[in-house]
């Protein structure tokens, strides 16, 4: 995993749920690479807060205003005022309508609600660097959503890869972190993740999300 190599990864947390807020606050910061600089509740302290300190990226936890209350306004809104900073959303709905209409409002990630800290950690980064980043489960709407934008290259064969590359590749697209691939595979952490470092090398892939969509469109989940 890429870190910083100067300071710290700053972000600012909207979510109108309290204890579902304090506890993101919690959990990013038990990561001495991340700091909270702001959160907010309302959409509009949450604007101000972002216009104000700058974070590197935002998170937005969207769904528990009820079905109906949904996070694409105010993704659409911080997006459209600062379209350099990334937008990771976090949310118990993953239903392929929801997910495409955070995509479609500038969001950079979208991660279901009770991923791990590790994941979670990981995908702060890659969503840091501008990279579209969603958990494999989600993979049909980001399907809908690359083909929509023209001008992402996706590899068109996965001749050149192993068949130890093609296991992880499976794994990977089953919405597996490196430690679960590790255990099914019978190998370490570090493998696994040297292993997929020459999996984005060979399928001109920068992101887990892209080697997931690579791994469904080839038929190798």
């Amino acid at each position: 995993m890429k870190k910083p190599v100067k300071g710290k990864l700053r972000l600012f947390i909207i979510c109108s749920q309290l204890l579902a807020r304090e506890g993101l606050i919690l959990l990013t910061e038990q990561d001495e690479d991340l700091e909270v600089v702001g959160d907010a509740a309302e959409d509009e302290a949450g604007i101000a807060g972002v216009a104000e300190l700058h974070p590197d990226v935002v998170i937005v936890a969207d769904g528990w205003g009820g079905e109906e209350c949904s996070c694409a306004d105010i993704v659409k809104r911080l997006n459209g005022d600062h379209p350099h900073i990334p937008i990771l959303v976090i949310s118990p709905h993953i239903e392929n309508a929801r997910v495409q209409m955070a995509l479609a409002a500038g969001a950079t990630g979208y991660l279901p609600l009770g991923v791990d800290m590790d994941e979670l950690v990981r995908v702060l980064y890659t969503v840091s660097r501008g990279e579209l980043t969603l958990h494999p489960s989600m993979l049909p709407a980001i399907l809908r959503h690359i083909e929509a934008e023209p001008g992402k290259p996706i590899a068109t064969t996965p001749d050149d890869l192993t068949q130890r590359e093609r296991d992880i590749l499976s794994e990977l697209s089953q919405g597996l972190t490196d430690r679960e691939i590790a255990q099914r595979l019978f190998i370490s952490v570090r493998t696994v993740q040297s292993h997929l470092a020459h999996i984005y090398e060979k399928l001109h892939v920068h992101s887990r999300t892209e080697a997931a969509l690579f791994a469904v469109q080839h038929s190798l989940e």
